[in-house]
């Protein structure tokens, strides 16, 4: 296996992950009031981390990248990551940048343990080749003082409810890239580690902070 050259980084440069397949495999833009309150979490660190104007107005949702779950991840890196999930029952599991709180990356467990997110907000990606957004998601959670607007913007399909249009094309595309099993010698490779192995080496611990907050931007539009 060739050294990876695309990366995840944190603001500071403290942290990076190296991506060993650096095609996205999708990019959507996501609304879910979840995905709003890590971003809130984040700038809570760290004001750089602050939510995009356009992204707090509802004009567009958070910028997510997916990539295949195959990482290389140094001593250094893997001391600064902190695992969380916003409840005991949510789906998402999140490594945060503990030196400038950065969100690098996340796992649903609709991926299968094949696919890893990268909130591009966020995070900075490096070396990845650039890919269109393809759908957008939890249109339901767009307020209604912005939903004529954002409904305007028809360049992409939106989903309105995950649960519910999971038949959708669009739907359908999303989770067949996010559930291609990754090549197997990529896993074998030296160094090669996944997101899963990361976290429970580290441990995932419960941050539901700005919960009010975030379903309170959505509430008001801003």
């Amino acid at each position: 296996m060739q050294t990876p050259t695309a990366t995840l980084s944190c603001r500071c440069g403290a942290c990076r992950i190296a991506l060993v397949d650096p095609r996205p495999r999708a990019r959507s833009e996501c609304y879910c009031h979840d995905c709003r309150q890590r971003g809130l979490i984040a700038a809570g660190r760290d004001p750089a981390n602050a939510l995009p104007a356009a992204v707090r107005r509802f004009e567009r949702g958070i910028d997510l990248y997916y990539f295949a779950n195959a990482l290389v991840v140094d001593d250094d890196a893997c001391a600064l990551l902190a695992f969380s999930k916003l409840r005991a029952d949510a789906n998402n599991t999140t490594a945060m940048a503990a030196c400038c709180g950065t969100l690098m990356c996340g796992v649903h467990p609709a991926y299968l343990g094949h696919s890893i997110s990268v909130n591009a907000d966020s995070c900075r990606l490096q070396g990845v080749p650039p890919l269109a957004n393809q759908v957008v998601l939890f249109g339901c959670d767009i307020p209604a003082a912005a939903w004529q607007a954002r409904c305007a913007r028809a360049d992409v399909p939106m989903i309105y409810s995950v649960a519910a249009e999971a038949g959708a094309p669009a739907m359908v595309a999303l989770l067949t890239a996010l559930t291609t099993p990754v090549d197997a010698a990529l896993l074998r490779a030296p160094r090669v580690t996944t997101f899963e192995a990361l976290a429970t080496a580290a441990g995932v611990r419960l941050d539901d902070s700005c919960f009010e907050e975030s379903r309170a931007m959505a509430a008001s539009g801003d």
